[in-house]
């Protein structure tokens, strides 16, 4: 959400803040005077500096997400940054971009650099924040996203960008493109296509050197692929021209598979920055996972259940198949010089997160991907230099290796793994030590050694460069979870995933905690530093949020990132705390930035923290917005709402349950800030939990989006009836599809009466029906155009469907036909995309309280597939999901 930089202050002095109001976002500028020194410093030489391998950075310069060639996450030349100052770090600045910032920023020349995941990429000036160019990458690229990512519906970038002379270049998240800029406006110079698959992807930021980009591709098929499908996605290095994107050379990291399931899949390489040694012409990587592996090798692990120690030799581990390895590349020809796979069988993916789901490679799996790439140090070891690369594994080992011949210097438990960490995504080193985070994402016991003191959280760990010796380890307050770190001048700065976004400047020769800052929201990028300045933003928040009924725009009810509950984890859940409304709850809870937003049938909305259930704020919605009840459902006298609230920015947006009235609150204090009418029909409702859309590269799609509904259908037959469904868009300016499904006919024209009377309702729920004319979108999936609200296309599914209660029973005088099937839609559709045989197709799904489901084509519409699932009734079959 925001940018934050922070700054030494060497005096005490008097603080003047200003307010600077900019629409819904503010920036806010606290003005601290303090002195500029100029400093002339001596060069000293470094473990890095000979003739032939010296620092190609110049001070206050971060060049890529590992800031230099070696990936070492150091400050090179940082003076003001110390021990002894760091408890003067102060806010000097923040930039408001509107969505989380994940990546390191890249600096040089005063200019600080990074993407957004509102799918732009920013310039800023290093001194005051302010904004040079913004691009958004959609617009500036004509690409259209492959991914469906953490709420996003567009083209974004993860990586920190890499400083290329004039250019910055970066990856794509979906397709697996590189892009490259001008530096000094975002103008589009080219984009290359590394790689094929659909599930492509490109999360490694990439290295520049003599003229060259250095990248690695990485892939979602692992969360896409089903167990039938999985998988095919080959984990590549590639050497592209910095001037005109042509790829020079790529080297996979498997062999080739055919296109076909059943062999080798996996092994992405896909974290931090690649390391080059210059000397030996060498560029390091390590690799992921394998996704899948031919029987033979299945059959081989079923054998030894992967009893095999880390660091020898795995049976089942074949030659030239490069999964969780350090590799050594030609960095003129990409030719594989030396490689070591270190922790041996290791096949997973996501379909498979339950170890006993038929049709999974044979576990255990230790999890022991690489996110990150290898640091170039050398140290001097019994008085001899020896050159080495140091990377640390999502299992929790570190590893240092030779760089001539990959053989192993040193081998240490850091601390514990976990499906997220373990090390992931850079270590640091200033030559002396190795700085690790252990994120212990599986929150095991972690011993913090060398004492004998535990944590179930994160931590950071501190290890002789020369001996892997662990010479500190510091717990991460709270319990939280460590994220990257960097080392400037004796000082370690690490932020945290907790969503207080908390970042730290730790003593680098003891591990103390010298300093602490919350931002606000979760730190995920890791800090970039330039002449007494760290820079850090943060977000991350939206795999954490639940924004409305469907959790996110996809409408999947599915918990993007959650990895603490899982079918091994379930039976561990116990009651944390409890909130007493006095009425009945029976909406979906939305929660955002640590607070769960949720009506009650009191006629209140609640926001409670989510923490520990304490109230922050409850208003009730007659006293609100003065409205008077037109509908009394479910015994209440009051005005109710009965859906779960949506996120929308600094607000919450909320349908009434009679009359059809949507209002908008303020989501901190809950006081009214809009209401809108949206049907005039005495019997309207609004029963739906709307969907907000925030899309920052095309303003034209942002809005609310929510329909009508009616208990008309209680009516008695006399005056049977006359409420029409409706879908609106709020606060509008023009966009894309929404998808909509509808409920069942309450009433019908006479000759749609006689129709039925003759048919008597036997056409078969995927078959067209007589009865059924064009533009009756009963029982329906629909597309309308975001922007008009054209309806782009329909199916009518389940046919001839005519129901009021006053009907309930058969056979009463003058109700309409039957029989009627329920074919009501009492949910909206999801949107999901599936890989079939190679083919990636775009679907929607919903299932109808007549118990069928159904699978259709988001383009046009036609059945994908559909399936029984159960039983219908006037209950549902499903409704509400």
């Amino acid at each position: 959400m925001l940018y934050v930089v922070f700054f030494l202050s060497t005096l005490k002095c008097y603080t003047f803040q200003s307010t600077i109001s900019m629409g819904k976002y503010q920036i806010i500028i606290i003005f601290r005077p303090y002195i500029c020194f100029c400093i002339f410093l001596s060069i000293t030489a470094s473990p890095y500096s000979h003739a032939s391998n010296r620092n190609y950075i110049a001070p206050g310069e971060w060049l890529n997400h590992g800031g230099d060639i070696y990936n070492r996450r150091y400050a090179t030349g940082e003076t003001k940054i110390a021990p002894s100052t760091a408890k003067n770090f102060r806010l000097k600045w923040r930039f408001h971009a509107g969505r989380d910032i994940t990546a390191t920023p890249a600096i040089e020349k005063g200019l600080v650099y990074f993407p957004c995941w509102n799918g732009n990429i920013y310039a800023l000036n290093v001194t005051d924040g302010s904004l040079i160019w913004q691009q958004n990458l959609q617009n500036l690229t004509g690409l259209e996203p492959t991914i469906l990512f953490y709420n996003t519906t567009w083209i974004v970038s993860r990586t920190t960008p890499t400083i290329a002379g004039d250019k910055l270049i970066f990856g794509i998240y979906g397709p697996g493109f590189v892009v490259a800029v001008k530096k000094g406006n975002g103008e589009l110079i080219w984009s290359t296509k590394l790689d094929d698959h659909p599930s492509s992807v490109v999360t490694m930021s990439g290295t520049y050197y003599n003229g060259k980009y250095y990248v690695g591709t990485s892939s979602q098929e692992a969360a896409t692929a089903t167990v039938e499908n999985c998988c095919l996605f080959r984990g590549s290095f590639s050497s592209l021209d910095a001037n005109t994107g042509k790829m020079l050379w790529k080297t996979y990291m498997l062999p080739d598979n055919g296109g076909k399931v059943g062999g080798y899949s996996g092994t992405s390489v896909w974290g931090s920055s690649p390391s080059i040694d210059i000397s030996r012409s060498h560029i390091y990587i390590a690799t992921g996972n394998l996704y899948s592996v031919p029987p033979h090798i299945e059959q081989c692990q079923e054998e030894q259940n992967n009893s095999t120690p880390p660091t020898n030799p795995d049976k089942c581990v074949e030659p030239e198949k490069h999964g969780n390895s350090i590799l050594a590349l030609d960095l003129d020809f990409g030719e594989i010089k030396w490689f070591r796979q270190l922790g041996g069988y290791d096949v997973w993916y996501f379909a498979c997160i339950n170890s006993s789901t038929p049709g999974c490679p044979p576990g255990p799996n230790m999890d022991a991907d690489f996110g990150e790439a290898p640091m170039v140090l050398s140290v001097r070891a019994n008085g001899t230099k020896k050159d080495i690369v140091v990377a640390v594994q999502k299992s929790g080992f570190g590893w240092a290796l030779d760089r001539d011949n990959g053989n192993i210097f040193w081998s240490t438990e850091a601390g514990p793994g976990g499906l997220q960490g373990g090390g992931t995504w850079g270590a640091a080193t200033d030559g002396k030590l190795v700085y690790t985070s252990i994120v212990n994402s599986n929150e095991l016991n972690f011993t913090l050694a060398p004492s004998t003191k535990v944590t179930t959280g994160g931590g950071w760990v501190a290890m002789d460069a020369k001996t892997g010796k662990i010479l500190w380890t510091t717990a991460v307050p709270n319990n939280g979870k460590s994220n990257i770190v960097t080392v400037a001048n004796g000082v370690l700065l690490a932020g945290c995933f907790s969503p207080a976004g908390p970042v730290y400047a730790i003593n680098a020769k003891n591990g103390k905690i010298l300093w602490t800052y919350e931002t606000g929201a979760s730190v995920h990028g890791g800090m970039s530093v330039s002449k007494g300045c760290m820079f850090v933003g943060h977000g991350y928040k939206a795999s954490e949020d639940w924004l409305n009924h469907g959790g996110k725009i996809l409408n999947r009810r599915y918990a993007d990132g959650e990895t603490k509950i899982s079918p091994e984890t379930a039976s561990s859940l116990s009651l944390r705390w409890r909130f007493e409304a006095g009425r009945d709850i029976s909406a979906t809870p939305a929660i955002y930035d640590g607070t769960v937003y949720f009506p009650s049938w009191k006629g209140n909305i609640y926001a409670v923290k989510s923490s520990d259930g304490c109230l922050v704020w409850q208003k009730n919605v007659q006293e609100l917005t003065g409205l008077s009840v037109t509908v009394l459902p479910a015994n209440v006298s009051t005005i109710v709402s009965r859906e779960t609230p949506t996120i929308a920015d600094d607000k919450l947006i909320i349908g009434i349950c009679g009359p059809a009235v949507v209002i908008a609150v303020d989501r901190a204090t809950g006081n009214l800030i809009w209401s809108a009418r949206l049907d005039d029909h005495f019997a309207s409702i609004v029963t739906m939990s709307g969907t907000y859309h925030n899309s920052e590269n095309k303003q034209s799609y942002r809005g609310f989006y929510v329909g009508t509904s009616s208990l008309e259908e209680l009516s008695s037959l006399e005056n049977c009836c006359t409420f029409r469904g409706s879908l609106i868009k709020l606060n509008v300016q023009t966009g894309n599809h929404v998808y909509v499904a509808t409920g069942n006919l309450y009433s019908v024209p006479q000759r749609i009466v006689e129709c039925q009377e003759q048919q008597n309702n036997q056409t078969t729920p995927s078959d067209s029906d007589n009865c059924i004319e064009p533009d009756n979108h009963s029982n329906s999936i629909l597309a309308l155009d975001l922007d008009s609200g054209d309806i782009k296309w329909y199916e009518q599914l389940g046919g001839y469907d005519v129901w009021i209660v006053a009907c309930s029973t058969p056979g009463t005088p003058n109700c309409p036909p039957g029989p009627n099937p329920d074919d009501d839609f009492g949910e909206a559709p999801m949107i999901l995309r599936v890989n079939a045989n190679g083919t990636t197709k775009d679907l929607l799904v919903a299932v109808q309280k007549s118990g069928f489901a159904w699978a259709l084509y988001r383009d046009n519409g036609s059945l994908a597939w559909s399936t029984e699932a159960g039983p219908g009734g006037i209950g549902g079959g499903d409704s509400y999901r």
